[in-house]
């Protein structure tokens, strides 16, 4: 099953198209190719990022209408109750967007990173963690695998912050996959110089994954050494009017949050003009300084989750594989149902998913990802979740 519906260009106005998805209407941004209308194309994130000819298109539409129209009315019932916090929330992401759920894939190509903060099982002074780079040409087949094989439209590149990735290198790999199999390229590599971002860009790289982790500065400046808020915003900011799709979002729970900061660190990820929430609960890594702290519950996680969407109605939200990992059985449901509608599968090969230990015992890295996929997709039409991004 594809994880994008095509849509028929309806009407091509300056960089902007409007695309025809069984009578729903939705807008894209149109920078990498030339399109006319009555042609067919995917969109993911608002951006178109691939063309598909008519005859292949129509064929996938026929395939999906019964299906689309069934799964739109067990989303609908399912969205009825507003009764709990949980509910209001997932009635009100279903009103906004109806039954479209979003599913990246992630690539996590090295685990080198230069800096030490205190949460972070990858953190440079962890001399316990086997260390790996992929290197361009592995990379670039990666994502290719996994954009034609596995068929995934939206793809995140994740590394920890590692300098062997220099400028020349990233432009290789986003050039290296956009010529091959064009899809929504977003890159979760940390702060990097501005220059380095627009060069990305115009290589067609379009989101930027990266996370403020709190919005209290003394708590920011405990937890990531040498490192201040203010110049994580900054960057965020700079991106954002680059043209970026920002992701990002906070870390629930980490030594210093209360539960009334949750509002704050809400507040902050939306002021950032983010196209998706992303936050999940921290969890202690056995081989940190913060190996003894307790973590919040997932109760906490789940109302974090559920306060975005009543707050911000039109976001995305991602169930995060930190949630997920503290309910391998049902994080990933709960996390929907309380709101949510964003979902990333880990397609990083095998050999080095487990290497990737920010935190211990991750979900998903137990499980060969086809098989990640098949479950992901039967959870969703459980839902009446159409694994689709109808744009903008």
């Amino acid at each position: 099953m594809c994880y994008s519906i095509p849509g028929k260009v309806l009407e091509v106005a300056d960089n902007f198209v409007t695309l025809d998805y069984f009578g729903e209407k939705r807008k894209a941004r149109n920078e990498l190719f030339t399109i006319s209308c009555g042609e067919y194309a995917y969109a993911q994130g608002g951006f178109i990022i691939q063309k598909i000819p008519a005859v292949q298109a129509e064929a996938i539409l026929d395939s999906w209408q019964e299906l689309f129209f069934k799964l739109k009315e067990i989303d609908e019932r399912l969205a009825r109750d507003s009764k709990t916090l949980y509910q209001k929330a997932n009635q009100i992401r279903q009103k906004y967007h109806g039954n479209s759920c979003c599913i990246h894939g992630i690539i996590e190509f090295s685990n080198y990173c230069r800096n030490d903060c205190l949460y972070c099982g990858i953190q440079h002074n962890n001399q316990a963690v086997g260390r790996y780079r992929m290197e361009v040409a592995e990379i670039i087949e990666a994502a290719v695998f996994a954009v034609e094989k596995l068929r995934f439209k939206a793809l995140v590149l994740q590394s920890g912050e590692d300098e062997y990735y220099d400028e020349n290198k990233l432009v290789a790999i986003a050039e290296g996959i956009m010529s091959q199999s064009p899809c929504l390229l977003t890159l979760s590599i940390g702060e990097r110089n501005p220059d380095t971002f627009e060069a990305l860009y115009r290589k067609g790289v379009r989101g930027a994954l990266l996370r403020f982790e709190t919005s209290d500065p003394q708590i920011y400046a405990r937890m990531k050494p040498g490192h201040s808020l203010t110049q994580r915003l900054d960057l965020l900011v700079a991106l954002r009017k680059m043209g970026y799709l920002i992701m990002t979002g906070f870390l629930i729970g980490l030594p210093g949050w209360r539960k009334e900061d949750i509002i704050k660190d809400i507040t902050l990820t939306a002021e950032l003009g983010a196209e998706m929430f992303s936050f999940g609960p921290f969890i202690p890594h056995p081989d940190t300084p913060l190996a003894g702290e307790g973590q919040v519950s997932l109760e906490t996680a789940l109302e974090v989750i559920a306060e975005a969407r009543i707050r911000n109605p039109e976001a995305k939200i991602l169930v995060t594989t930190a949630l997920e990992t503290m309910d391998k059985k049902n994080g990933l449901q709960l996390g929907l149902m309380a709101g949510a509608n964003s979902i990333m599968l880990n397609a990083t090969p095998r050999r080095y998913q487990q290497l990737y230990s920010i935190y211990p015992f991750r979900a998903g890295t137990d499980t060969e990802i086809e098989s990640r996929i098949e479950f992901v997709i039967r959870l969703l039409q459980s839902l009446g979740r159409a694994p689709t991004d109808l744009g903008l």
